[in-house]
């Protein structure tokens, strides 16, 4: 077939037209083979724009599309759009960057021109190498699986639950509400947590499309966004797992405490009246803080940062619950003397600060320290500590309150197993992109909330339990199908010579080794395209689908010439 190619170029105002000489690059692009047009218009992007293009494809009858303007990332989509619509198909397409890549960084005009006829050739020299890709379509399921019940997980099962979306909320112990239950009360409002949570849980147990699995655990999860199977089992029953499809999974499985006793300078199991964070809340819960031998304490002393050697990351929301405890303990005993042993106070926003300040006028002790071991000494607990100004120090009290950091679960390892999420170096589920991704996983359809991805307070957690749904709420709707990934890898039988490597560099489980033909099959509607098995592949087997070694060593070719 006859390759006719349109090429056009975008001034972009004056963005392209005043640092690139068009005239002088269409002179140089007119004659090149296969090229049937060259023009230039004002701006591309626009209504006009978009029209014009069209009309162009339409009436040139072109085969292929080159378009030299900006970014792929900012308007290589709206471009593909203008192929579809004039019926071409939109992998015919190339887009040669001529903004940032030329305009806006090469200052002398002639050199600029001369860069942007070698991108220019160079996306000709692909494009006539592009083959049409069909897009496919696949049945989807709105169903959800939540696994963890604490507040992130409940909080995404009541965003997604609807008449036409069932949300399957799987909890490891016998009830809802996570360690956020233990609590009295949140920091900064100090709001009462029961009335939050058990709201809450009411909510879930009336939502006729919320079922709900405590004293249960997934056992098995495969498939893809749109499609996954599972398998979840009660623990405490020897019963067949429960079999489900769902279409998208959100893990909120929460974080645990570092164990103290791992630090034995701190007389955690050793001494009476060491408590955890934890421990101390459930005390607070019942109404009543006392010694172990039912005496109410005149001092207590919270030790902050415990295990953060261990973990090497600070836990953030340490310092805050500290100080949340000052204020149990003042509302309840306004007499008692309260210490601080710190030795960095994180207080991150300007909420925190004000509760930070408050709690300061309490009659509070912060003391800087470090180096510090616990004693006993008659009935009360000896700290000895290295003060900031390196002196050694030691202060009597009758009750110690630990700050532990904050740890993933002890089943995170078999959930990422089971799902395929990575994990962070800290052991958390590790997120797509910090910034631009935060609650999407290496496993598209796989998300992540709350403490499962890092230590978090409860209004942030919330925040990322809100922002999973909304994801899934706009991505995996009732009735509509789904479109996988059109540039997916090919592994080629003829050239496969088995040796698996692709199945461990594949970071979305797309690929399976056909024990029958001894080959490697790509999955294609589970493979994003990635490349990693391009990379990996020893015997050149593996290819993928617009970025074929022709068609990028055309574009090479060209634009070194």
């Amino acid at each position: 077939m006859e390759r006719k190619i349109g090429v056009y170029i975008c001034e972009c105002g004056p963005n392209i037209s005043e640092k690139i000489d068009i005239d002088k690059v269409i002179d140089a692009i007119s004659p090149y083979e296969d090229v049937s047009v060259v023009e230039k218009f004002k701006l591309l992007c626009s209504a006009d724009g978009k029209k014009f293009l069209e009309e162009q494809i339409k009436k040139n009858k072109l085969t292929h599309l080159v378009v030299a303007a900006c970014s792929p990332k900012e308007h290589e989509k709206t471009f593909m759009e203008v192929c579809e619509n004039a019926e071409l198909n939109p992998y015919l397409f190339q887009l040669a960057n001529i903004r940032e890549q030329c305009a806006w960084i090469t200052e002398d005009k002639n050199e600029a021109t001369k860069k942007a006829i070698r991108l220019i050739k160079a996306a000709i020299g692909r494009v006539r190498y592009h083959s049409s890709l069909e897009k496919i379509e696949i049945d989807s399921i709105p169903d959800v699986l939540v696994i963890g019940g604490g507040i992130a997980g409940i909080e995404a099962s009541l965003q997604l639950a609807r008449p036409d979306r069932k949300v399957y909320l799987v909890e490891k112990t016998s009830s809802l509400g996570g360690l956020v239950k233990n609590f009295e009360k949140t920091f900064l409002g100090m709001k009462p947590v029961s009335d939050i949570v058990n709201e809450k849980i009411h909510e879930i147990e009336k939502n006729e499309n919320i079922k709900v699995f405590t004293d249960s655990e997934v056992e098995e999860a495969i498939g893809f966004f749109g499609n996954f199977e599972v398998n979840i089992k009660r623990t405490n029953e020897e019963t067949e797992p429960v079999e489900l499809s769902v279409g998208a999974v959100i893990l909120a499985t929460g974080a645990t405490l570092f164990n103290p006793e791992k630090n034995p300078e701190y007389g955690y199991g050793k001494f009476d009246n060491v408590l955890t964070s934890l421990d101390f809340e459930k005390m607070n819960l019942t109404g009543k803080i006392l010694l172990k031998d039912g005496t109410t304490p005149k001092s207590v002393s919270i030790i902050h940062c415990v295990g953060r050697k261990d973990k090497e990351y600070c836990s953030e929301i340490c310092c805050m619950y500290s100080l949340k405890f000052i204020r149990y303990l003042k509302d309840k005993l306004p007499n008692i003397s309260v210490q601080n042993f710190y030795s960095d106070l994180v207080i991150p926003g300007k909420t925190d600060q004000k509760f930070y300040e408050e709690t300061k006028e309490k009659n509070v002790d912060f003391i800087r320290s470090s180096n510090i071991s616990v004693a006993k000494k008659g009935n009360q607990l000896n700290i000895n500590y290295t003060d900031e100004n390196n002196n050694k120090k030691s202060l009597l009290t009758d009750m110690i309150i630990l700050s532990p950091a904050l740890e993933p679960t002890n089943d995170a390892s078999k959930i990422a197993e089971i799902t395929g999420v990575s994990r962070d170096d800290e052991g958390f589920f590790a997120e797509e992109h910090e910034k631009l991704n935060p609650i999407s996983t290496s496993t598209e359809g796989i998300y992540i909330v709350g403490c499962a991805k890092g230590p978090k307070n409860i209004s942030d957690t919330i925040v990322q339990a809100e922002a999973a749904s909304g994801k899934i709420l706009s991505s995996l709707i009732p009735g509509r199908k789904l479109e996988p990934e059109v540039k997916t890898s090919y592994i080629s039988e003829s050239f496969c010579i088995g040796c698996k490597t692709c199945l461990s560099v594949c970071s979305y489980g797309a690929i399976i080794f056909d024990e029958a033909k001894k080959v490697s099959v790509v999955n294609e509607v589970i493979c994003r395209g990635c490349g990693n098995c391009v990379a990996a592949c020893p015997s050149g087997a593996a290819t993928i689908k617009h970025f074929k070694f022709n068609q990028l060593y055309q574009e090479l070719r060209e634009a070194v010439k």
